[in-house]
């Protein structure tokens, strides 16, 4: 009796294992495959499984298909947004030029040197803005500008407009690569204008100079130094002005704070150190295989 069940066991756990132990196994190779992102794998071989583990091999399939489907379509809808944010951000800028264009038409129509320099001052800084929007709907992620290029391109701006009025300006740029979001980089940009355009009215009126762009990253700390080497005087350095106003108003929107010194070339130094955002790289999804069985 004993060596009758020793052998009746044996042949129902062999039995098991082909009939259903072994096909479960390979059913739970096909999930893990799917939980990795695997979905156009197919359990080829659950065609020789017993009808019960065909069905839940099928299942798993429909399963899979379902997910790519439904990942298909969220793509499309993703794309479709990403396509309408950068035509609302492209007619945006498109609305700030034409504003642009209309104060340039009202300055040239003015007669008070007063009034034109008001003028010009709100039409750069409507440019840096248009700017921005640009920047957005050009790049390749819509959250995030990469601002090396984007201080080079507005500073080129800013001085090529003063150049009109006769004044060489050599300019000197050194950034550090950081990638920044739009809320930050606004506040950012027109920091920038004002403190060119403070240097453009009181160091290079009728002469020109050398004006320094330095941005760094230090230790967590984005630092913007914008220098001039003119000689401007000491009412330039003033805290009632409309520009120190304003650069005060746009560190505390980056959490930081704006500072303005005179520099060892007898000019003067803007400086504005604020936090560095914490941005991650944007995740890659995972690619779905090609058509293939699982061994």
């Amino acid at each position: 009796p004993l060596l009758t069940f020793a052998l009746s066991l044996t042949a129902v756990l062999v039995a098991a294992d082909r009939v259903v132990i072994r096909w479960i196994a390979y059913l739970q190779r096909i999930a893990e495959l799917y939980a990795r992102g695997r979905f156009s794998v197919r359990a080829i071989q659950a065609e020789q499984a017993p009808p019960e583990i065909r069905d839940l091999a099928e299942t798993l399939e429909d399963m899979a298909d379902a997910i790519l489907a439904r990942d298909g379509a969220l793509r499309e809808n993703l794309a479709q947004k990403d396509a309408l944010m950068r035509e609302i951000h492209h007619r945006v800028k498109n609305n700030l030029q034409v504003i642009t264009s209309l104060l340039n038409m009202q300055q040239r129509a003015l007669s008070d040197p007063a009034a034109r320099a008001a003028m010009s001052d709100t039409r750069q800084r409507i440019t840096a803005l248009a700017l921005v929007y640009r920047a957005l709907y050009q790049g390749p992620d819509l959250k995030q500008v990469d601002l090396r290029p984007f201080l080079e391109e507005l500073t080129a701006q800013l001085i090529a407009a003063d150049s009109l009025n006769g004044a060489t300006v050599e300019t000197e740029l050194k950034v550090d690569a950081l990638v920044i979001d739009p809320d930050r980089l606004a506040p950012l940009a027109l920091f920038t204008v004002e403190a060119i355009t403070n240097a453009q009215k009181h160091a290079f009126a009728g002469r020109g100079g050398r004006l320094s762009v330095e941005f760094r990253v230090v230790d967590g700390q984005a630092v913007l130094t914008i220098s001039d080497d003119g000689s401007p005087p000491d009412s330039a350095l003033a805290g009632s002005g409309v520009g120190r106003t304003l650069m005060n108003a746009f560190a505390r929107q980056l959490r930081g704070a704006a500072t303005l010194v005179r520099n060892a070339q007898g000019g003067i130094s803007a400086r504005l150190e604020f936090p560095t955002p914490a941005y991650a790289p944007p995740a890659h999804p995972n690619a779905a295989g090609g058509n293939q069985a699982a061994a």
